[in-house]
């Protein structure tokens, strides 16, 4: 309750502009889950207009309404399909959507301040109505005296006071519902919050996404197919980013790229290869491939823009995607119910019958050209049905996997994408499994055992000097221990009755047996003493039996 007092002391004002915007929006439940049901009775209803919208549909009206670090963490959430259903993901995934464009004056400002001078000055062109409009920053075009055409892209001011704000609360609340709620706790929100907190750090500094698409350029360095726009780091800052700017063509259907004259079914299969290379070789990718952001060029070129978001796999997490992709493309049910129970950590599953479920996501496959999208749509609502949740990196991964789908389908509504990919897993998975890998995987293990040999002296010294000194410690975790330490305080409590009981009749037993009171000529006490001493045994079985 302290911890809420001054959480609540400290950002008081933006507290009330969050709860007061959820419940205009009809998200008093949310509200009320959040803890703050306190604040609910002081605010209106919601808008007679929001009467007829579906509560998904609410949600991220509300979440454009509060500003870029709701934006964002809508974003984050529409990545976690092991987790939401279809209808509330599809809806979040909207935000992605144009948002509101500040007038030119707004920024002005900020450009001269990060150039030193006006863009005028500074361009031969400079075109001040924005060609796109996020949540986060706006883009413009322009051109350098060198001829070059170039966009800006440049942060909306007055973002870090409220974004800091915003990520204060929301950690607050996240170890809240983590602490009071189990079902809850599945979802694991703090990891969310610090999912938010890293991804808002990195779009709050432009050259984080000037770097990406530099690294992303060197591995296609020798790709002309693949085109990744160039950084001007002479203008570049973190508050405002200038690149090349690309003319291409968004993929909206097959029949609008066929009458520009590109061919959709190449473009498919260039921009499968290069994404999945990204993936399985380079291990670094676009995380947010939607049709505004991947783009067809003359001669059937693939480009990518907009590296905000990317994601990034270790090798160990590469390794176990190829296994998985591999048992996809081959239809092996038991490679994909090892994946994910590995993936799973330490939740339990019923295996037999998670094998029967994996085994039916097979069958729904039908026997037509497997579509990746789909099959990672159906196989997160199995992960969902068993109540389980994958690592953040993965759900990242299979979002832009089922969005990069979704684009190459428009490319080439025929496309199999697995077709194109088996020749690479193969190649990877070669690769890796290769002599020259082999070894280096081998002398990689060597030297870890190597190092656990020259520790293991010094720990068996420390562990026998503990156990001379009698300081060794253990630190046990026995399940249901509450149920013991009841069980043993009630047999405590029933002892200690039977010992007074035993004792007292002890003590008085010579005096009664001495009395000579009786009754038909029966002795009083010693008959008494009798019937007591037979419903303490009587008693005491009852209790030991329970």
């Amino acid at each position: 309750m302290l911890k809420m007092m001054l959480v609540t002391a400290r950002d008081r004002a933006r507290l009330s502009e969050i709860t007061a915007v959820l419940v205009r929006y009809g998200l008093q439940d949310i509200v009320r889950l959040l803890g703050l049901a306190q604040l609910v009775n002081r605010l209106s209803g919601r808008r007679e207009e929001y009467e007829k919208q579906s509560m998904p549909e609410r949600l991220r009206q509300a979440l454009e309404e509060l500003g870029p670090t709701f934006v964002k963490l809508g974003q984050i959430l529409a990545t976690r399909t092991d987790l939401l259903d279809p209808m509330w993901t599809d809806e979040l995934e909207k935000l992605h959507s144009n948002a509101t464009t500040l007038p030119w004056e707004a920024l002005a400002g900020r450009i001269h301040a990060e150039l030193g001078d006006t863009p005028e000055h500074l361009f031969a062109e400079f075109y001040p109505e924005p060609i796109a409009a996020a949540s986060m920053a706006q883009v413009y075009r322009a051109r350098l005296h060198s001829g070059d055409d170039v966009i800006i892209k440049v942060l909306r001011p007055g973002l870090e006071k409220t974004i800091r704000a915003d990520l204060r609360l929301l950690t607050f609340l996240a170890e809240s519902l983590e602490e009071q709620s189990e079902t809850l706790a599945r979802y694991h929100p703090r990891r969310v919050v610090l999912a938010l907190a890293t991804a808002l750090n990195h779009e709050l500094d432009l050259t984080q996404e000037a770097h990406n698409c530099e690294l992303v350029a060197q591995n296609f360095a020798d790709q002309p197919q693949v085109k990744i726009p160039k950084i001007y780091w002479q203008w570049t800052t973190p508050r405002l980013l200038v690149q090349e700017f690309l003319p291409g063509v968004t993929p909206e259907s097959p029949q609008q790229l066929a009458a520009e004259g590109f061919d959709g079914p190449t473009l498919a299969r260039e921009g499968a290869k290069a994404f999945m290379q990204m993936v399985l070789e380079h291990r670094l990718y676009h995380a947010d491939p939607h049709p505004g952001n991947v783009m067809a060029l003359v001669g059937n070129r693939v480009a990518f823009i907009d590296f905000g978001m990317v994601g990034r796999l270790s090798e160990r997490r590469r390794n176990q995607l190829l296994l998985m992709l591999e048992a996809l493309s081959r239809r092996q049910s038991d490679g994909i119910v090892n994946a994910l129970i590995e993936w799973s950590g330490d939740e339990a599953i019923d295996v037999t019958r998670f094998e029967l479920a994996a085994q039916n996501f097979l069958d729904k496959q039908g026997s037509a050209p497997m579509q990746l999208g789909k099959a990672l749509v159906d196989l997160l609502a199995m992960v969902r049905e068993f109540q389980l949740s994958l690592p953040s990196d993965l759900t990242l991964l299979f979002k832009a996997l089922i969005t990069a789908d979704g684009v190459l389908h428009r490319l080439d509504p025929q496309f199999d994408i697995v077709a194109t990919l088996r020749p690479m897993l193969t190649r990877v998975l070669l690769r890796r499994y290769r002599p020259f890998a082999s070894r280096r995987r081998m002398l990689a293990l060597g030297v870890q055992a190597l190092d656990a040999g020259e520790e293991l002296p010094q720990t068996l010294r420390l562990l026998l000097r503990r156990l001379k000194q009698g300081k060794l410690r253990a630190t046990l975790e026995i399940n249901n221990m509450s149920h013991l330490s009841r069980a043993l305080e009630r047999s405590a409590v029933t002892l200690a009755i039977a010992v007074v009981t035993a004792a007292i009749a002890l003590g008085i037993t010579p005096w009664l047996m001495a009395s000579s009171w009786r009754i038909w000529g029966i002795a009083v006490f010693p008959l008494l003493g009798l019937l007591s001493c037979g419903a303490g045994v009587f008693l005491l079985a009852l209790r030991l039996r329970r």
